[in-house]
């Protein structure tokens, strides 16, 4: 996917401005996983 960075980039700015955090976890031939989180209030 070519604008996969710029699509993580946006999501990312979406998260910050609403306080939250995002994060990735990866092993070597499992593949990554991406998670977020958002405040409820």
């Amino acid at each position: 996917m070519a604008d996969f960075g710029v699509g993580l980039y946006i999501r990312k700015e979406i998260i910050d401005r609403h306080d939250g955090k995002i994060g990735v976890g990866s092993q070597t031939g499992n593949g990554s996983t991406f998670w977020f989180t958002l405040p409820l209030n």
